[in-house]
């Protein structure tokens, strides 16, 4: 026994933490991975030609437009966790715990997903090295926060939670920190992470009365959630655009871009 649990008790919260919440928290970070490893030419080109405000740009857009994505999606998992676990996993004796799990992981998807990307902007400006040495150094933090956390709180399964947020956000820190001694490379905080959050959080309050509103009436969770979901991403949308996280000429630099602005024109948003 550990802690006042049995090894098959220990395997089966494990199970739910690491099969469960993990694996729903990866989908939205493997958006940043494909992003990552389309991003790394261009990254080198630019760097290799001297273009070192070409890079910078690149490497602007890159993050902005990751973060468009995963800051939505944190949000999203945050108040809908329990109708997306309940969709996924849908066994009822779990559902509370996986659920409060992914809320609790919910903000390494934006973590992991610009880690992810500075990863390879490192690694396209040649310096292969640094996210090695910045993944062991969040490594170890990451163990000792842990270790302390399981032997003198009750967390328990929360203790891995706060580890792995404690690890994605040093890597974002270390990372970001790289960057700015290699390339000089500084972040727009509030055009890249601020606005997008504010849109984020407007999406997430509508996304979650929508969904409770709908259920109410019809007591079917997937198709209440489909809904909120599929109004949730209207509701971004013109609030990307309300706010001013977007401007004309970036949202045609999207993928689609075009087509994007004229619905933008044909709703009179733009």
């Amino acid at each position: 026994n550990v802690g006042g649990y049995s090894s098959s008790d220990i395997a089966t919260v494990y199970g739910i933490f690491a099969g469960k919440a993990v694996v729903i928290a990866n989908i939205p970070i493997a958006i940043a991975s494909a992003m990552s490893a389309a991003i790394i030419p261009t990254v080198a080109t630019t760097h290799a030609n001297g273009d070192y405000v070409g890079t910078n740009k690149k490497i602007s857009e890159a993050i902005q437009t990751t973060m468009l994505i995963a800051i939505p999606s944190a949000i999203g998992l945050t108040v809908l966790a329990e109708p997306i676990v309940a969709l996924l996993f849908p066994q009822k004796e779990s559902l509370a715990l996986a659920a409060n799990l992914l809320r609790g992981l919910s903000v390494t998807v934006v973590f992991f997903s610009l880690s992810t990307l500075t990863n390879a902007f490192l690694q396209g400006v040649g310096k292969v090295n640094l996210p090695v040495i910045n993944a062991a150094i969040s490594l170890v933090v990451q163990t000792i926060v842990l270790v302390v956390l399981l032997l003198f709180t009750d967390l328990n399964l929360y203790a891995l939670v706060i580890a792995m947020i404690v690890y994605s956000l040093l890597m974002c820190i270390l990372n970001g920190i790289s960057l700015k001694r290699c390339l000089g490379y500084r972040e727009t905080i509030i055009k890249t992470f601020v606005l997008p959050l504010l849109s984020a959080c407007i999406m997430g309050l509508v996304a979650f009365f929508v969904y409770e509103g709908v259920y109410v009436v019809i007591k079917r969770n997937t198709i209440s959630l489909i809904f909120s979901i599929l109004v949730a991403v209207v509701v971004y949308f013109v609030a990307v655009i309300k706010t001013g996280t977007l401007t004309r000429e970036e949202l045609c630099h999207l993928p689609k871009g075009g087509k994007i602005v004229r619905v933008a024109e044909k709703l009179h948003l733009l």
